[in-house]
């Protein structure tokens, strides 16, 4: 058994005191807190910000109005991008 091995044999075996029991909850409290939060933001659906999205202004063929961009030409011209 490495010596440092023994340590922490003597650390489990020996009583703790009323602090250092109330710090150990403390501390796996805050871990706790840390894991859930990292949990929830994991298991967030994932919602795109409002407003018009990249291609706002390009052709679409459900508005009468759009006009379609020519095989090559700079889109960011037609949107004033």
């Amino acid at each position: 058994m490495m010596p440092y091995q023994s340590y922490q044999v003597f650390q489990a075996e020996r009583p703790k005191t009323a602090a250092e029991i109330r710090r150990a909850d403390e501390q796996l409290g805050h871990m706790a807190e840390n894991v859930s939060r990292l949990w929830q933001h994991a298991i967030r659906p994932h919602h795109p910000a409002p407003g018009p999205g990249p291609a706002a202004g390009l052709f679409h063929p459900a508005r009468r109005d759009a006009v379609r961009p020519a095989a090559g030409e700079n889109r960011s011209a037609k949107t004033g991008r």
